[in-house]
């Protein structure tokens, strides 16, 4: 007859040996073990290209892996988000998120391969402001006098697409003083400043890193941006909301997401170690004078977001703004 004190012990030796085992690691515990792979909208050049390599470069020793820098360029940024929204949920693809990519192509209502609601976003890099400048020799010291000016005759202006963020403000002047302005459309902001030069374009609305020695050379004239105060570098230009338009006080951002899903462990610790490696002084020191780190959580970056998208599609429903 079998003894059942013994058979007793013997099960309860065996479950305590089993709950003496280490428990298998789950994927984020052990995260990360391998390369992380940070996917960029954009190939060489520009601000972002350097900005986001060296970003790269301090998150390594924060990690303690290599990362991976994959330039996918293409469609205005929609190709390398849509490689990040389609990775699998492990951590290892890092997104460089275009503002394009976030809140102008949803609001313009593009037919994407993505939603937001694909990302789980984790912080801004940064915040910047767009900078109207006209020719030399174009007859207007200020916006009131080029809005003047295009009322007699319409006022081209260059920008680097339909519905980004240069054409939308200048829809909005247009909506608010009845300026005239015609939208030329560039692949990049530089051919334009070298158009204004050279005589063939009298305007822009831009980034401030195209314009802004040509303007310090006397070769262009910033008249205003949209930053929320004066910046020192140029500290003689207005703001649009000093000149009553409180409305075009607009900075675009870039940010850092990863795939929806990605197990909340990674998120904090990728969110913590980005943010240390946006805020070294090496990194904030590349940044260009009117761009300010924009460190958030996730859930105000996601909210931000979310509400900038909003605010623009109304402006670009009431002004029938459609992309090109």
């Amino acid at each position: 007859m079998p003894d059942h004190r013994t058979a007793r012990r013997t099960l309860l030796a065996a479950i305590a040996g089993a709950l003496a085992l280490p428990a298998t690691p789950r994927a984020q515990d052990a995260w990360p073990s391998r390369p992380i792979r940070m996917v960029l909208p954009f190939g060489p050049g520009g601000v972002s290209d350097p900005l986001s390599r060296l970003i790269a470069a301090h998150l390594r020793p924060l990690v303690g892996q290599q990362v991976v820098i994959v330039p996918t360029p293409g469609s205005n940024g929609v190709i390398a988000t849509e490689h990040v929204a389609r990775a699998p949920k492990d951590g290892y693809t890092l997104g460089y998120m275009a503002y394009g990519s976030m809140v102008t192509g949803p609001a313009l209502g593009q037919a994407l391969g993505y939603r937001m609601e694909d990302f789980q976003l984790l912080t801004a890099i940064f915040r910047a402001a767009q900078f109207l400048a006209v020719a030399k020799d174009v007859p207007a010291r200020n916006v009131a006098e080029l809005v003047a000016l295009s009322k007699e005759r319409p006022v081209a202006y260059g920008t680097v697409g339909r519905g980004g963020p240069g054409h939308i403000l200048m829809e909005m002047l247009s909506g608010e003083t009845g300026g005239r302005f015609d939208n030329v459309v560039y692949r990049t902001e530089t051919p334009v400043v070298q158009d204004m030069i050279g005589g063939t374009i009298p305007a822009v609305m831009a980034s401030l890193l195209p314009v802004l020695q040509q303007h310090l050379a006397g070769q262009i004239r910033i008249i205003a941006h949209s930053a929320p105060q004066r910046l020192p570098v140029i500290a003689e230009v207005p703001t649009f909301a000093e000149l009553g338009h409180p409305g075009m006080t607009f900075q675009y951002c870039h940010g850092f997401a990863l795939p929806a899903g990605t197990p909340r462990p990674i998120v904090e610790r990728l969110h913590r170690d980005l943010s240390t490696a946006i805020m070294t002084e090496a990194v904030r020191s590349r940044m260009t004078p009117d761009m300010t780190p924009d460190i958030t959580s996730p859930e105000v970056f996601t909210a931000n977001i979310r509400r900038e998208t909003e605010a623009l599609a109304a402006v670009i429903r009431a002004r029938g703004i459609t992309a090109g």
